[in-house]
């Protein structure tokens, strides 16, 4: 029901092009296209002015670049991100089975599948990184824990490959994310050892045991919890060499160039309270699909065998509440002003399932529908029941048509003429700007070899005239006031040191500034975006300016990642055909079978 629930749902949405009016969809598209055209090539000339594709793990837009080599770029990314969902779905299911039971971790699939969390990510967002990469972590779950439980060395290669791809899709998810689902499968595998007693053991809580200091027998159970720990120590070990080798350019990077600009604002890191609409977008909309469950989910939870993985539910709610409370900012210090925070609600709508798969196994025909109809009557469940549903299809709904309610992208542009004109006439020896595009401007990138002095990941920037300013993109600086505006200037002022010549407006606004400092307008083109040109600008030289990386890293770079991938879908392969020689473990009620 999940599986085919989520390619009915997400599958239709992205074959109706959802992701074209997204975030960054185009961004990672135009990364696809990059490794689409030159595998081992790092140096990537068409955005500021040059900058190396190092700087963003490659495993999600290589996997597009690949597929685009087929169905073209668009196609490719909207059936990589399907599968991405189909991923999490059943990677909810396999991390459920490691807190509840197979009816409960059903459940939590459904849950995944109609989340208003995933289908803002997936249909508003347009992440494939984060999707594609949280997948590949709660695949891993299973077999880290029965790496650490039992000991078997299969299961220790096969979370080794699912944590190593994760970490070639977006290394961020592996750095925090597995502190979060890995964190409590670890504890929880540390606990089994220690708290269940042998026939001739005092039974009880560890705490019980402790508070009634037998030592002995709290030696003799720490002592069986040693081989969990210690194989929790490689895994740890292990886990931190992939996490360094696999995208190993990339950290060479950091280290030798490292990002120092001025912090970029994001709304997820907004008062919630102070700023609704961020609250709407960055909090209520995410939790909205499972919000009437949350409070018994947690609650059960931390009152049971699952309460670590209650308790790392609460700390990513609280981490995805921005700067409502000064305590996100206590917590990761300077990461705060560079990571987007949205992501943690993200993680955190995504760890409470296991919970809340069980809340409403619980409402369907257990405890707690004979409680609500012990109080409220025999209908009350039912209702119940209907109004999750009812919550869940209206916020799903809302969140896949928000851009409907709200447009999120200037309506949609045509990059064909812009793409013609920069083609003929030898308008590509000079570089470009576009203003008014939103993010479409990856697009109509994505599809010329011309270069911009703009670019759509910040992270990059290495020209003083951005990052000494608080802007994403030049074609958007009209919404960063001041500041947006002064560093436009700066380029319209003095095209010629950056060999800025065209000017694509798709927004009335920009024209006075555009007379204003000397730029002539051209000509209208068919899709309604008007030329404006900058004469007596010398083109481009024949030869620019390249920092490539040596040649093992280009090596190292175009295969590490993508083999991660490789290992990582025969793992999952190896898995799902029952894991020959290994017997299975039914972990919600800690008995083999």
């Amino acid at each position: 029901m999940a599986v085919v629930g989520a390619v009915l749902l997400h599958g239709g949405l992205l074959a109706a092009g959802s992701f074209k009016g997204t975030y960054d969809a185009y961004v990672h598209i135009f990364f696809a296209d990059h490794y689409a055209e030159g595998w081992f090539t790092t140096w990537e000339p068409r955005w500021y002015t040059g900058f190396t594709v190092v700087s963003y793990p490659p495993g999600s837009h290589q996997l597009v670049g690949l597929v685009s080599r087929v169905i073209g770029l668009e196609l490719a990314f909207a059936s990589v991100q399907l599968a991405a969902v189909i991923g999490l779905v059943i990677g909810v299911y396999r991390f459920s089975r490691l807190w509840v039971g197979p009816s409960a971790a059903g459940w939590a699939a459904v849950a995944m599948a109609i989340s208003s969390s995933l289908t803002e990510v997936v249909h508003v967002f347009g992440q494939l990184p984060t999707t594609l990469s949280l997948a590949l972590l709660l695949n891993a779950q299973p077999s880290v824990w029965r790496w650490t439980h039992d000991g078997r060395r299969g299961d220790l290669v096969a979370a080794l490959t699912l944590l190593s791809a994760t970490t070639a899709c977006h290394h961020v998810t592996t750095l925090f994310g597995s502190m979060f689902f890995t964190g409590p499968v670890l504890l929880r595998a540390a606990l089994d050892h220690w708290g269940e007693p042998r026939p001739d053991e005092t039974r009880g809580h560890p705490a019980v045991v402790a508070r009634h200091n037998v030592l002995p027998l709290t030696a003799r159970r720490a002592r069986r919890a040693m081989p969990v720990l210690a194989r929790a120590a490689v895994l740890g070990f292990l886990t931190l060499s992939a996490l360094i080798t696999v995208i190993l350019p990339y950290w060479l990077w950091s280290s030798s160039d490292p990002i120092t600009q001025v912090p970029i604002p994001h709304a997820s890191r907004a008062d919630f309270l102070g700023d609704p609409d961020a609250g709407l977008v960055f909090w209520l909309l995410p939790w909205a699909s499972i919000l009437l469950v949350v409070p018994h989910a947690l609650v059960r939870g931390l009152l049971g065998r699952p309460w670590p993985l209650a308790l790392s539910v609460g700390v990513l709610a609280l981490l995805g509440t921005g700067g409502t409370t000064p305590l996100p900012r206590l917590v990761l210090g300077g990461a705060f002003d560079i990571l987007t925070l949205d992501r943690f609600t993200i993680w955190a709508t995504v760890a409470v399932l296991p919970l809340a798969g069980a809340s409403i196994e619980s409402l369907c025909g257990g405890p707690l529908r004979a409680r609500i109809a012990e109080h409220l009557g025999r209908r009350a469940p039912a209702l119940a029941g209907v109004a999750l549903l009812g919550v869940a299809v209206v916020s799903t709904t809302f969140a896949g048509a928000l851009g409907q309610f709200r447009p999120l992208q200037p309506a949609p542009i045509d990059p064909d003429p812009v793409v013609e004109f920069i083609a003929k006439d030898g308008h590509d020896r000079w570089r470009y700007l576009t203003l008014g595009f939103g993010d479409q401007m990856a697009w109509v990138a994505a599809n010329t070899d011309a270069a911009t002095v703009d670019g759509n990941y910040h992270s990059a920037r290495r020209l003083p005239e951005l990052t000494t300013r608080s802007v994403e993109r030049l074609e958007g600086a009209k919404y960063q006031g001041v500041p947006g505006i002064g560093s436009l200037q700066q380029f319209l002022g003095h095209p010629g040191r950056y060999h800025l010549k065209f000017v694509f407006s798709a927004d009335e606004f920009y024209d006075p500034l555009l007379w204003g400092m000397g730029w002539q307008r051209l000509d209208r083109l068919s899709n309604g975006v008007v030329v404006w040109e900058k004469p007596d600008v010398s083109p481009l030289p024949d030869l620019l300016p390249r920092r490539e990386i040596p040649a093992w890293q280009r090596l190292a770079w175009g295969t590490l990642p993508l083999t991660a991938i490789v290992a990582a879908s025969v793992s999952l392969g190896w898995i799902a055909v029952g894991r020959p020689g290994a017997s299975r473990f039914d972990t919600s009620s800690g008995r083999r079978h």
